[in-house]
């Protein structure tokens, strides 16, 4: 890995092998470039597919990227907190494996970071180049009425980005904290986050939907109030 890297990103992996294979070029070609003082971070949560091996295959060459595999899977959050949680860099960023917030993002929220402790992509604000199904925005609208009701956050449009940035140290604050393994990690931080007071920005993104979501609709709903509840009714935070 980089020694003493300014910026980490943290990529969550989950049977990701067609996507994030081919990805993971034009990822590290673009840090290179840009962000030379990099580690690069990719978190397989448990893949069935050959995850794995694709990046273990892409990342072969290049000492600033790193790949932490485990088994069983373990969710979306175990993931982006393991990974943060490893990371070393002043600035952390994860963002999900598909891109479907293209690398160019990256340098607008970073800027923003400067006002910030965390900055979160936000499709609710941003012109999105192609919308998921009619489904899955049902869906998603559905999730957010619950999630308001349950621990608030209206001020945020868009909570579950997986485009989201923090400096070192409030990463770390609460990421040590978090302990929401599943899809409602996002919230758990940004809860967190808005009980310690820290200073959160919105920013909108390109976004393009792209197929291959590992989320099943009613199995997500139940989850969903697990996890909200245990946000929301334990003490678990002080």
């Amino acid at each position: 890995m980089a020694s003493n890297p300014n910026f980490s990103i943290i990529i969550p992996a989950y049977n990701e092998e067609k996507r994030l294979g081919p990805n993971l070029k034009p990822v590290l070609k673009y840090l290179d470039t840009n962000y030379p003082g990099y580690e690069l971070i990719i978190v397989d949560d448990g893949s069935a597919d050959h995850t794995v091996q694709a990046v273990s295959k892409a990342i072969i060459n290049e000492p600033r990227a790193k790949l932490i595999a485990y088994s069983p899977n373990r969710g979306k959050g175990y993931a982006v907190r393991t990974g943060v949680l490893a990371s070393h860099g002043d600035i952390v960023l994860f963002m999900d494996a598909d891109l479907s917030t293209p690398l160019e993002e990256i340098p607008k929220i970073i800027d923003l970071l400067k006002n910030y402790d965390i900055v979160i992509g936000s499709r609710g604000i941003s012109k999105v180049v192609k919308q998921a199904s009619i489904r899955r925005r049902f869906a998603s609208f559905i999730f957010d009425q619950i999630k308001y009701f349950m621990v608030g956050l209206r001020r945020f449009k868009d909570t579950q980005c997986g485009f989201k940035v923090f400096r070192r140290s409030t990463a770390r604050q609460l990421f040590t904290k978090s302990q929401v393994d599943r899809f409602m990690f996002d919230v758990e931080i940004l809860y967190l986050a808005e009980r310690r007071g820290l200073r959160i920005g919105e920013m909108p993104v390109a976004w393009a939907d792209v197929p291959g979501s590992h989320v099943r609709f009613f199995e997500g709903v139940v989850n969903m109030f697990r996890d909200l509840w245990r946000i929301r009714y334990t003490n678990r935070y002080d």
